[in-house]
């Protein structure tokens, strides 16, 4: 294992969790093999910084990875119980320069519930303020972009049904109904 690369490798990750990114960092030589247990590591304690109000567990990647020019992996940490997914592509790979870059994303949106409620409950009016909001008993959800999140909100005997819809992998929401 090369510990700086996978340590330059997992800053940069852990940087762009949020959303896509491209980022460059020094290489070795093509089609090493690169352990990932540090990029583990760094991505539980950089999630933990990002969502501080959620319980995070343990990160998963491959053992090893191939260090050249296309190489994928998927990385997943677990958020409340939830495996949310990160993917990572190595780009340019050039050993007669050291450098290499990469593009991270999530390879799904992950929603945090707590803010679909949050947003659902600044869009009612100042009577209903009081009201109940639900969107299942999950706090963390990955979904697919386009997926309808079904929430209920409650006010005495009055019940509607509204659906958060995810927009992008950043995991914007629009709520409907």
């Amino acid at each position: 294992m090369k510990p700086r690369l996978v340590v330059l490798l997992l800053v940069a990750l852990l940087a762009a969790c949020g959303g896509p990114g491209e980022h460059r960092t020094t290489a070795r030589q093509p089609d090493e093999l690169v352990g990932t247990a540090d990029v583990e590591r760094l991505l539980v304690s950089t999630q933990k910084r990002r969502s501080p109000n959620l319980k995070v567990g343990s990160a998963s990647c491959p053992d090893q990875v191939r260090l050249a020019n296309g190489t994928r992996f998927t990385c997943t940490v677990q958020i409340e119980g939830t495996k949310a997914p990160y993917a990572v592509t190595l780009r340019d790979v050039d050993a007669a320069k050291a450098t290499t870059r990469f593009a991270l994303a999530p390879a799904k949106p992950i929603i945090d519930v707590s803010r679909i409620v949050g947003l659902i409950r600044s869009k009612l009016q100042p009577t209903a303020r009081a009201a109940t909001v639900t969107c299942g008993s999950a706090k963390v959800r990955v979904v697919e972009v386009g997926a309808a999140i079904p929430c209920t909100i409650t006010l005495g005997e009055a019940v509607q049904k509204v659906s958060a819809v995810v927009k992008d992998l950043e995991g914007t929401v629009v709520v409907r109904g």
